[in-house]
């Protein structure tokens, strides 16, 4: 089922009436108040969505989709109205969206070429990447850190669009270009962070979680330090270090950037159940 995120003011509406119609109620059990009630709820959908529904996917009176608002719940809906003029949708059913992964990643990524920061974002994003951090590495290509309006809008969209194709309920969050110091200054008390590095041939990402389970202690967030293409200095490692960053080794071949955060991100979310 075709799946779409859309501004939170256009759903609120429904929210505030269904809290009036039914105090208490859990989104996690509500069947809609359509049904068999002499008020419906019915919203216009905006225009680019619009089109994709009614030009593109040809979706016609009666079919249904969901409507994502960012809040971790789905609106089932189906199409009442479908021309040029616009579509419109009636809300059936609210309910609780799949919850995110117990294990919360924040991807700080060394920043790339265009494309390939985005094949980032997309798929990152597919894996249950929860945070994005674009970082400025000592050898990050000069250029990259300036990231206009439209750039964002960009990214935002690649996201929002992946987000929607995997089934996710809510947006992950991208903030703002910074330098690697400021990102590790901002590890959350109580994260396990990691930092591979073609450089080190001790420990592995698998040995850090092991060594972390022997203490009794399950990490809820991990914080993931990814370089950029030209890979990271032996003294950005060492800042790392100090901060309390493991540096671990992904294996024996030397990866490309891209291909080291989707493998780092992968290897968290299966040693960690998420």
């Amino acid at each position: 089922m075709h799946r779409f995120f859309v501004a939170h003011d256009i759903l609120a509406p429904i929210v505030t009436a269904l809290q009036a119609q039914m105090p208490g109620s859990d989104a996690s059990s509500e069947r809609m108040m359509n049904t068999g009630s002499e008020r419906s709820f019915c919203v216009t959908l905006p225009d680019k969505i619009a089109h994709q529904v009614r030009d593109v996917l040809h979706l016609g009176e009666g079919e249904q989709l969901v409507l994502l608002d960012n809040s971790g719940d789905e609106f089932l809906v189906a199409i009442v109205k479908s021309g040029r003029a616009g579509v419109e949708v009636e809300v059936l059913e609210r309910r609780r969206g799949k919850s995110e992964s117990t294990v919360r990643i924040v991807l700080c990524q060394g920043l790339l070429k265009s494309a390939r920061f985005e094949w980032i974002l997309e798929k990152g994003t597919e894996l249950g990447v929860a945070v994005f951090a674009p970082m400025l590495c000592r050898r990050s290509m000069a250029g990259l850190e300036e990231a206009g309006s439209a750039k964002i809008q960009r990214w935002q969209r690649i996201m929002q669009e992946a987000a929607e194709q995997c089934g996710r309920a809510r947006l992950p969050e991208l903030l703002p270009i910074r330098p690697l110091l400021h990102a590790l200054s901002d590890i959350p008390r109580g994260a396990l962070a990691f930092m591979p590095w073609e450089e080190e041939h001790g420990q592995s990402l698998r040995e850090g979680f092991e060594g972390r389970a022997t203490m009794g202690a399950e990490p809820t967030t991990v914080v993931l330090f990814i370089g950029p293409e030209g890979g990271l200095m032996a003294e950005e490692v060492m800042l790392a270090r100090e901060h309390g960053v493991q540096v671990v080794t992904l294996g024996a071949r030397i990866l490309r950037a891209e291909t080291a955060a989707l493998v780092a991100v992968a290897n968290v979310m299966y040693a960690l159940g998420g």
